[in-house]
């Protein structure tokens, strides 16, 4: 059973999303006065994504089910875990986050709870997921924001430089969350789903997954140059070229994080 409840746990579906907490890390450390907090953080923001990808496979059980792709990652949908042994796992992993989050100080238990609160009501009832507009904008938050400023604010506070990222974040995690749902948008067709891409059509989906990007790459840019911030547009004309896309957009935060734009 351990097995299936690490598999349950998705850490390399996560990494994107533990990806924001370490760049916002990568804007603090150097600020830190003790980085003994650092491995706490770590365990911390592990065990976090973790338990967002293992409830929401609780949740999910009964459409993963039908969708060959998605139950081969969902050992709960596949019948090798059950739900009570799931979902015991899953709160065991956002308990001990917790009070991973409760020793690094009252701020970032603060911003650890958010995350672990919006994570929950995404994937249980009342189920954002499932609701047009609430599912890209609460993914947003919980897999863009907040894990960004969770590391940000290890130091004990946010500049506004980390703001003007953690906006851009906020664009381009909307942008993943419509191509996750893209990707499924046949199979949450036929479950009866009503995800945003499905109310509002694939090819304005696609539109917005274009206009995000552009906008989240417009912002990092823009952080360190007013005017790159135009150079922005150049990522709509890639479209559905994601990995050009995503290369760039690491690329360029990477670049912020380590100061040389």
């Amino acid at each position: 059973m351990l097995r299936a409840v690490i598999r349950n746990a998705r850490i390399l579906d996560g990494r994107a999303f533990i990806g924001m907490g370490l760049l916002g890390l990568a804007f603090s450390v150097k600020n830190l006065s003790d980085v003994t907090r650092v491995p706490v953080f770590l365990i911390s923001l592990v065990l976090y994504v973790a338990y967002a990808f293992a409830i929401n496979n609780c949740f999910d059980a009964d459409t993963d089910s039908i969708n060959p792709r998605k139950r081969k990652k969902n050992p709960i949908a596949s019948g090798e875990l059950s739900f009570r042994a799931g979902a015991a796992s899953s709160i065991a992993m956002a308990l001990l986050g917790l009070m991973l989050a409760s020793v690094l100080g009252t701020g970032e238990l603060a911003v650890y709870a958010s995350m672990i609160l919006l994570a929950t009501v995404y994937s249980a009832p009342p189920r954002l997921k499932a609701r047009p507009v609430m599912d890209i904008l609460s993914h947003g938050v919980f897999f863009g924001v907040l894990p960004f400023l969770y590391g940000a604010y290890l130091d004990g506070s946010v500049t506004t430089e980390e703001w003007s990222i953690a906006a851009a974040v906020f664009l381009y995690s909307l942008a993943l969350e419509l191509r996750n749902h893209l990707e499924d948008y046949e199979s949450d067709l036929k479950a009866g789903l009503r995800t945003t891409p499905i109310v509002i059509g694939r090819k304005l989906s696609e539109t917005l997954v274009a206009v995000f990007s552009a906008g989240a790459v417009g912002l990092a840019l823009a952080g360190a140059q007013p005017s790159l911030g135009l150079l922005g547009i150049t990522i709509y004309g890639l479209r559905t070229n994601y990995r050009l896309i995503d290369t760039a957009m690491v690329a360029i935060l990477l670049l912020r994080a380590s100061g040389v734009v």
